[in-house]
């Protein structure tokens, strides 16, 4: 009987390493995570708005667009969220720090779930703040002897009765290689700003001469989508290829390219994905004037539409 195994050592080994492979994977989730929507604040690939958008009666403005333009209202609030993000994502990336880390994420990603929910953002997004603050969570569990050592009573006569067992501890100090989080953690970061820098200004903007808003003066152009003659455009700066025509109170987004080179202009149905062309002719750009000379693919018809800038303090108050 002396000679046959137990197996409880072996079986709490293995549960041990079990648990430290989950700890590590959720605290890097979060750590891509945050890094993720920190940059994209810093790079504008977040908390952009578009100026027909800003241009609607507020009741009719959706919860996203509301949200969105009441975040990046302030540039020092829009970057004080992100640093904040970036730095719990540090913080999470280092086992000394990883607790302090936990504690902000769960309720930063849990409230940006809310959000989402509340003002109808993404799903995906919804879902990936979820998984994040879900990961931060089962860190904090983890650590849930330090949190009884700091909030209650008796609690750190407790954590060091216990031994720190919390499956959390260190490996021993001759084993760990300090550099691998930082290397991982100089890796993602360079990831997730190469990435946000490239989604804010080669995905989101695709910058053309005609970027803003304008009236039309003169001409008449009625697509498919539209009560009637169109009375404003918006061509979007912070949505590359996005045309958005308004008449009276309905606003239409279409799918446009310029070719600043030829001074050429082609107008489509759909936004991205074209669909069928509407308008394919030449511009004229002066100082807050602009001249489209083309045909209406619509009806077939020649178009000529004379447009005058809106300046931008119109649309955004206090800009």
């Amino acid at each position: 009987m002396t000679g046959e195994p137990t197996g409880v050592t072996g079986d709490s080994a293995g549960e041990r390493g079990k648990g430290q492979v989950l700890y590590l994977v959720c605290r890097w989730i979060p750590v891509g995570i945050l890094l993720q929507y920190g940059f994209a604040k810093i790079f504008g690939a977040q908390f952009t708005i578009l100026d027909s958008e800003l241009d609607k009666p507020l009741g009719t403005v959706s919860g996203f667009w509301l949200t969105w333009y009441y975040f990046g209202y302030s540039p020092v609030f829009g970057n004080m969220i992100a640093l904040a993000q970036i730095g719990l994502g540090v913080a999470l990336a280092f086992r000394r720090t990883a607790l302090l880390g936990a504690a902000g994420t769960v309720p930063l990603l849990g409230g940006i779930a809310v959000l989402d929910l509340s003002y109808a953002i993404a799903i995906d997004a919804m879902l990936i703040a979820l998984i994040g603050a879900g990961c931060a969570a089962y860190v904090l569990w983890r650590h849930r002897a330090e949190l009884a050592a700091v909030f209650w009573k008796n609690g750190q006569d407790e954590f060091w009765k216990n031994g720190r067992q919390d499956g959390a501890a260190p490996p021993p100090r001759r084993t760990r290689r300090r550099w691998v989080p930082a290397g991982v953690l100089v890796l993602l970061l360079a990831l997730t700003s190469s990435c946000s820098f490239y989604v804010a200004n080669y995905n989101n903007r695709v910058p053309t001469p005609l970027d803003g808003t304008w009236d039309v003066t003169a001409g008449s152009f009625r697509p498919p989508g539209l009560p009637g003659p169109a009375e404003r455009v918006y061509f979007e700066r912070n949505r590359a290829f996005q045309a958005v025509l308004r008449s009276g109170q309905t606003w239409q987004t279409y799918h446009f390219e310029v070719d600043a080179a030829t001074t050429t202009i082609r107008l489509w149905r759909t936004w991205l994905s074209k669909g069928e062309q509407l308008l394919s002719g030449t511009y004229s750009l002066g100082t807050g004037r602009l001249t489209i000379t083309g045909t209406d693919l619509a009806t077939g018809r020649p178009l000529l539409l004379e447009l005058r800038g809106v300046p931008v303090h119109q649309l955004r108050p206090n800009s």
